[in-house]
C-alpha cells in the first residue's frame, strides 16, 4: 500500500498575536479609534483603529519603523491573525502616516483618556496613588517638519543621558502604584523644564479618573512653591522629596536637631525609621500648612557613610599631595597657597570637617653682598637674606564629622495629605515605590526601544508615542494578571525559567518569548484540499495561557483565520 506523502506544506510565525488579540479585543481599542476617528470614505480597507492595532503590534514585535510593518505582515501571519482579510500591502507606510495626524487632529488626550479608562474598568486597576516623572527622548535628524503651528518643538534641551549633540523631546508619563500601569503621557518640547509639567499631569489625571482625592506622586521638582499651592488650593494631594533650598534644610536640620521620639517601620525585614514636624510655606501672602516626613532608611545611611569617608580620605590625600609641592613653582605665595586649599575643599565638599592655617617659618640664610669669589685680603659684606617657608596646619573636625553622620540615612518629604489618611509608614512606601515610572522608562527605552525616534514630524511624534504608551499598558495588564492568578491559585510556573520551579514572578517579555515558535502553516493534503494548522503547545504555553485568562481555543487554527 502507498503511503501519503505531503510535501508542500508551508508555514509562517504567528508568535503570540492570538494573546494580543484578545487583550486588544477586551480593551476595545480598535472599536474606541474608529467610534471617534472617521475614515476617509474613501479607504476600504483599513480603518484608523486597525491601523493603529498594526502599529502597536509593530511595537510589541520591535518594528519600530513604518515602511517595515508591510514586510512584516508578509513574512509572518501575526497582523493576518489580528486583523484577517487585510493584504500585507496595506500596510503601506504612507497610510499609516495618515492614521498618526488623524489621531493627533482628533486630540490625543481625549482618546487617552476614553481607552485607559475602558482598561481600567475591565481590569479593576487601583489608582489611589499616582506616580510621574519625566524622561528625554532622543530623536535622529532635525524633526522639524510641522504640520501646525501647535505642535511640540524638537530642539536641544538638558539632556539626562548627556547626549548634548542629538535633539529631544521630554516625555512625561504618569503610573498607578498598582503594577506601575501607565494612566497618561505626554510629549514636550526639548526645552521644557520639568517644573513646569507637574501641575498640568495632575490635572489631566483628575480628567481621566473623575477624581481629586488620589495621592499624586513626584520627585522634588514637584515640591516648588508654585506646584504645591496649586495643588493645595484645588484640593488635591501630593507627596514628593523636599529640595535642599536654604530654608527647607534649615527646617530639616532643626527638626533632626530637636525631635524626641522616631516610629518604627517594618521594612525589608529590618525596621526603618520616621518622624514628622509641621512646615509652613509662605507662598503670595498665604501660609501653607504642610507636613515634613523625616525618614530613616538603613540602605541611604550606609551609602551616605561611604561617600563621607571616601571624600574624607580623598581630602587628606588631596592636602598630602599639596603638601609635598610647597615653596616650589606656583606656590611660593601665600594667595596660591590658600587657594589650593580652598579648592581641594570645594572639590570634595568637605569645608565642614576640615579646618586649615597656613604657617610660615621662614629659612634665613648670609650671602656675600658681591658676587665672585670673596678677597683673601679684605673680608666680604655679608646680607640677610629671608626666604618663605610655608606649611599647612590641618585640622580634622570630628565633632562636625559625627554630626553629620547622625544625620545620614535622613531624608525629608513634604506632603499636604493628613495623617488621618497618610501615615508615615504609608509616606514612606509612597515614596520608594516612586521607582515605578522610572523601571517603566527603563523597560521603554531598552526593552521596547523607544529611542532612535525615526519619524520627523513633530505631530506624528506625538501620535506615536501614544501608540506606544497603549502598547506598555498591554505588556504590564499581561504581566498583572499572570502574577494575580498565579497568586490567587498559589502556584507558579514550572520550567518557565532554567532549572526552576514554581516560578511567581513572570515578566511580560518572557511569557510572550516562549510563544516566539508558534507557527501557523498550511498543507496540500492528497486529496487537493488546503489543511490549516497552528503549532500544538506545550504544557507550559498551555499553562501560560491559564494564567493570563486566553481561551486555549484562541490557537486554534479555525478562530485565528475565520475571518467571520
Amino acid at each position: 500500500m502507498p503511503e501519503n506523502i505531503i510535501n508542500d506544506v508551508r508555514t509562517k510565525p504567528i508568535g503570540f498575536a492570538p494573546i494580543l488579540a484578545h487583550y486588544f479585543k477586551k480593551c476595545g481599542i480598535a472599536d474606541i479609534v474608529d467610534a471617534h476617528v472617521a475614515t476617509d470614505p474613501r479607504r476600504k480597507v483599513l480603518t484608523h483603529g486597525q491601523a493603529c492595532i498594526a502599529m502597536i503590534t509593530g511595537i510589541l514585535f520591535q518594528v519600530m519603523q513604518l515602511y517595515r510593518i508591510c514586510q512584516f505582515a508578509r513574512e509572518s501571519t501575526v497582523l493576518d491573525a489580528l486583523l484577517p482579510g487585510i493584504d500585507p500591502e496595506a500596510y503601506f507606510d504612507d497610510r499609516l502616516a495618515d492614521t498618526l495626524n488623524e489621531l493627533y487632529d482628533f486630540g490625543l488626550g481625549d482618546l487617552e483618556t476614553m481607552i485607559t479608562k475602558t482598561m481600567i474598568n475591565a481590569f479593576q486597576i487601583k489608582t489611589e496613588i499616582c506616580h510621574n516623572d519625566t524622561t528625554c527622548a532622543f530623536v535622529y535628524g532635525n524633526a522639524d517638519n510641522h504640520r501646525s503651528e501647535d505642535g511640540i518643538k524638537i530642539t536641544f534641551g538638558y539632556s539626562k543621558q548627556y547626549r548634548k549633540d542629538l535633539k529631544q523631546l521630554v516625555w512625561s508619563l504618569s503610573v498607578s502604584s498598582d503594577s506601575a500601569f501607565p494612566l497618561f503621557q505626554q510629549a514636550y518640547s526639548g526645552n521644557t523644564s520639568d517644573v513646569d509639567t507637574y501641575v498640568e499631569q495632575w490635572q489631566h489625571l483628575i480628567d481621566l479618573l473623575g477624581k481629586r482625592d488620589f495621592l499624586f506622586v513626584g520627585d522634588s521638582k514637584v515640591a516648588t512653591r508654585e506646584n504645591m499651592a496649586h495643588i493645595h488650593d484645588h484640593e488635591g494631594f501630593f507627596i514628593s522629596p523636599l529640595p535642599m533650598y536654604a530654608s527647607y534644610e534649615k527646617a530639616f536640620t532643626d527638626a533632626l536637631d530637636h525631635h524626641d521620639r522616631e516610629d518604627l517601620i517594618f521594612y525589608k525585614d529590618r525596621f526603618n525609621r520616621g518622624f514628622e514636624v509641621p512646615l509652613v510655606i509662605h507662598h503670595e501672602n498665604k501660609d501653607y500648612p504642610f507636613r515634613m516626613i523625616i525618614l530613616f532608611d538603613h540602605g541611604l545611611f550606609h551609602r551616605k557613610k561611604k561617600s563621607l569617608d571616601q571624600r574624607i580620605e580623598k581630602t587628606r590625600q588631596a592636602f598630602d599631595e599639596l603638601t609635598a609641592k610647597l615653596n616650589t613653582y606656583q606656590l611660593k605665595e601665600e594667595a596660591a597657597i590658600d587657594n589650593a586649599c580652598r579648592l581641594i575643599l570645594k572639590k570634595y565638599n568637605t569645608g565642614d570637617f576640615f579646618k586649615y592655617s597656613l604657617r610660615n617659618d621662614p629659612l634665613v640664610t648670609l650671602k656675600n653682598s658681591r658676587r665672585g669669589r670673596p678677597s683673601a685680603n679684605r673680608p666680604s659684606e655679608k646680607v640677610t637674606v629671608v626666604q618663605d617657608r610655608f606649611r599647612i596646619d590641618l585640622r580634622f573636625d570630628q565633632g562636625a564629622f559625627d554630626q553629620a553622620l547622625e544625620r545620614a540615612g535622613y531624608y525629608p518629604l513634604v506632603t499636604n495629605q493628613p495623617a488621618s489618611k497618610l501615615s508615615i509608614a504609608d509616606a514612606m512606601m509612597a515614596h520608594k515605590n516612586q521607582y515605578k515610572v522610572e523601571h517603566t522608562y527603563r523597560r521603554s527605552k531598552s526593552g521596547y526601544h523607544l529611542e532612535p525616534i525615526y519619524l520627523h514630524t513633530p505631530e506624528r511624534i506625538e501620535a506615536y508615542l501614544f501608540l506606544f504608551k497603549i502598547a506598555l499598558q498591554i505588556i504590564v495588564l499581561i504581566e498583572r494578571t499572570a502574577r494575580r492568578n498565579i497568586k490567587a491559585r498559589n502556584k507558579g510556573l514550572d520550567d518557565f525559567m532554567p532549572n526552576k520551579k514554581d516560578y511567581r514572578k513572570p515578566k511580560a517579555e518572557y511569557l510572550l518569548q516562549k510563544f516566539e515558535h508558534i507557527v501557523s502553516g498550511t498543507m496540500r493534503l492528497p486529496d487537493g484540499n488546503d489543511y490549516g494548522f497552528v503549532s500544538e503547545l506545550t504544557p507550559l504555553q498551555a499553562d501560560i495561557l491559564k494564567i493570563l485568562e486566553v481561551p486555549m481555543h484562541c490557537y486554534s487554527y479555525a478562530y485565528v483565520f475565520d475571518s467571520s
